[in-house]
């Protein structure tokens, strides 16, 4: 099996750190998952403008690399191209958004979604209701730290710790991370919170297993 996990933004950071996190799911070899930034594109994706910049690329980069994979998984949030790129390839493209949101509802009555920004909770939202979800979403809630400065922040965790116990409080029983970027600090909210907290990018990289085995 061989899957590849597109981070749409071009910050090389970010895809290092899903490299990490999916490693389990590498199975000592048995799986190959490669994760990689795109060029040229904006360092952090937060709104809609930026969501719009990155479809094309994101198209390319799956056409280009067809062959060679057997599912693709777009590593973004707002799930950035997720139903073009469907178009121009017969094989399993899942999102993030979709592939965490989906991990969420099996892990919890409600759900409960740690945006980046103000601008990204309003791009991730329509998704949500694209999806006929939000009568299982308690509650979204920024960390407002930029998508660019994420990696960086000495501020991120406690923020994220903040925002989940907003959550929480929310009515939420499981908190999915709104940004890959956030992932590095997932175990650690886990613990804080004491409710299911889940990293979207593995959470769609074990669908995207799935539907590869589902295929035959």
């Amino acid at each position: 099996m061989r899957i590849l996990v597109l981070n749409p933004n071009s910050n090389p950071e970010f895809s290092a750190q899903m490299d990490k996190a999916v490693e389990p799911l590498r199975f000592g070899g048995a799986v190959r998952i490669d994760c990689i930034s795109l060029t040229g594109t904006p360092l952090g994706i937060e709104t809609q403008r930026d969501i719009d910049a990155v479809l094309d690329p994101v198209c390319d980069a799956i056409a280009a690399k067809e062959a060679e994979y057997d599912a693709f998984v777009v590593a973004c949030f707002a799930d950035t191209g997720v139903a073009s790129a469907r178009e121009v390839t017969s094989k399993p493209v899942l999102g993030i958004c979709e592939g965490g949101l989906s991990a969420a509802l099996n892990a919890g009555e409600r759900f409960g979604v740690i945006s980046t920004s103000n601008e990204a909770r309003n791009a991730e939202l329509r998704l949500i209701r694209s999806h006929a979800l939000m009568e299982r979403c308690a509650g979204m809630e920024p960390v407002n730290i930029p998508v660019v400065e994420m990696m960086h922040s000495n501020e991120l965790a406690e923020r994220m710790v903040s925002a989940g116990r907003r959550l929480a409080a929310q009515g939420a029983e499981v908190v999915v991370l709104g940004c890959a970027g956030m992932t590095r600090h997932q175990a650690l909210l886990q613990d804080e919170l004491g409710i299911p907290v889940l990293d979207p990018v593995v959470s769609t990289a074990a669908m995207a297993l799935g539907a590869i085995a589902g295929r035959g």
